[in-house]
């Protein structure tokens, strides 16, 4: 399995997937990059990177407290050892924060910033309510539960339910609850205005108490499009892959046009 040292603690989980502008996803708390199963055939236009957070998967979690900030730098020198330079930011639930983190701390990096169920501030009952719960669930060694719910509730096919618990049991429990609390501490809303490359947020037009999550962006980052997916709930990329790819698809296609112009650009002014 490929892997790469992050620092003498640190060794993350990665695979890669197509040719094109990168897309590098990002997964939330108690699961891996197997969540995004589904995004695969998003290979045949993109160059796709899949990775494990620290403590998460295959990765190790390290020997410093997560935050968001750690991760975010994590994810950098992921990219810089694999020679990668910009990238689309596609971040899932709380994966979405370390999205944000690196997009506003890496802008010349971040080609687009997409976020499924994305939010900028965790400030009403029911998100907080389930990332408590897990909370506590790591906190007194009932993790697997933890895993075997998320694999539940990410099921779409059959045979998604085993594979996503088989990775997400493998949490470091310490990892999971430090990654659960730093994304309820988590703000960025009074940052959104640096943020001036595109952005797309989805949801799932089930998903009615993360909506107003839209609000900060659209007012701070005016270039913010939205997108609902009909009949969806908070899991997306899982349960609604089809409908998922397409929108993220047709939102990059115009962006992966500039991007090949300029990587053609670049080529061609290069010295013989």
């Amino acid at each position: 399995m490929p892997h790469i040292t992050i620092d003498q603690s640190v060794s993350l989980y990665y695979h890669l997937k197509g040719q094109g502008m990168p897309i590098v996803f990002i997964h939330p708390f108690v699961m891996a990059h197997n969540v995004f199963k589904h995004q695969e055939p998003l290979a045949e236009q993109y160059q796709l990177i899949f990775y494990d957070i620290a403590g998460h998967g295959h990765s190790t979690r390290g020997d410093q407290p997560l935050t968001i900030s750690l991760l975010a730098e994590h994810l950098k020198k992921l990219l810089d050892e694999i020679g990668i330079e910009k990238v689309v930011l596609c971040g899932y639930s709380h994966g979405g924060l370390i999205a944000q983190e690196f997009a506003l701390n890496y802008p010349e990096r971040t080609i687009a910033l997409i976020m499924s169920g994305g939010f900028s501030e965790i400030n009403n009952f029911t998100p907080k309510f389930f990332i408590k719960s897990v909370m506590y669930m790591a906190k007194f060694r009932q993790l697997p539960m933890a895993a075997k719910l998320q694999a539940k509730l990410n099921r779409k096919l059959v045979g998604d339910e085993q594979a996503i618990y088989h990775l997400a049991r493998k949490s470091n429990a310490k990892a999971a609850y430090e990654f659960c609390r730093t994304g309820l501490d988590y703000v960025s809303t009074y940052s959104l205005h640096r943020l001036k490359m595109p952005i797309l947020l989805i949801y799932g037009t089930l998903e009615k108490p993360m909506h107003h999550y839209q609000i900060p962006f659209l007012e701070a980052a005016p270039q913010t499009q939205v997108a609902y997916i009909d009949k969806g709930t908070h899991q997306l990329p899982p349960r609604s892959f089809l409908e998922f790819n397409a929108v993220i698809n047709q939102y990059l296609q115009p962006i992966a046009e500039h991007y090949r112009q300029e990587e053609n650009g670049l080529k061609s002014r290069q010295p013989l």
